[in-house]
């Protein structure tokens, strides 16, 4: 649907569910990694209600500064484990979302909300232990008039946001992964794995420096 001043978009496919579970278990810091930095959302974007990890395919929200009026829509549309993640053209005087809405939304199973915006409520938030990760956190509720834009690319966290990626978000912020890169990410990710097991074993037997390291700090002359 579209005319001068909303635009909804169309559905799309979400990745398996075995393909999220796999990237949500290596978590935000591996997948980053795997992504050489790319695509991780900068500082701002941090969880609400620590101690949750979550993985979904990404609906993305275009919101007029200070309105949610197309997310009350995406919240209809989306569904169970999809990851709403939210533009509002990086305003922070009002909120976006509180208590009531997000009731809603993790009401009908909602994987989480990535927004680069404003929260409130948080009490409830945290109550709840709703995986919610935000810019900042206000007392101001905001408009809900519109216009607004559902399942076009936006951008998060300094990051572009496509209908359909995939999205990681834990307590060390949030790694967005481009759909059509999700198996070379996989790859990458199993082999920071091994790098990482190889080196704590390492560790543990008493080499404290790695290699690579240790000679660029010899060729210092430290």
């Amino acid at each position: 649907m579209q005319d001068k001043e909303f635009y909804i978009g169309p559905d799309f496919e979400r990745l398996p569910q075995a393909v999220l579970d796999r990237l949500r278990d290596y978590g935000a810091c591996v997948v980053s990694d795997a992504m050489k930095g790319f695509n991780a959302m900068d500082e701002r974007i941090r969880a609400v209600a620590p101690g949750r990890c979550v993985c979904g395919s990404a609906v993305t929200v275009r919101l007029r500064p200070g309105d949610n009026l197309m997310l009350h829509r995406a919240i209809e549309c989306a569904r169970p484990g999809d990851i709403l993640v939210l533009d509002t053209g990086g305003s922070c005087r009002h909120a976006v979302i509180g208590g009531i809405m997000s009731g809603a939304a993790f009401g009908k199973g909602i994987g989480g909300l990535i927004i680069d915006g404003a929260v409130r409520d948080v009490e409830e938030l945290r109550q709840h232990g709703y995986p919610v990760f935000a810019a900042a956190v206000v007392p101001n509720t905001g408009d809900s008039e519109g216009p607004g834009q559902l399942n076009r690319p936006v951008s998060c966290g300094g990051v572009p946001v496509l209908p359909g990626d995939a999205v990681v978000a834990d307590d060390n912020g949030v790694a967005v992964v481009p759909r059509d890169m999700v198996d070379w990410v996989l790859e990458n990710c199993e082999k920071k794995i091994q790098a990482e097991e190889k080196r704590m074993a390492e560790i543990r037997q008493g080499r404290l420096t790695a290699a690579g390291i240790a000679a660029k700090l010899e060729k210092a002359g430290y």
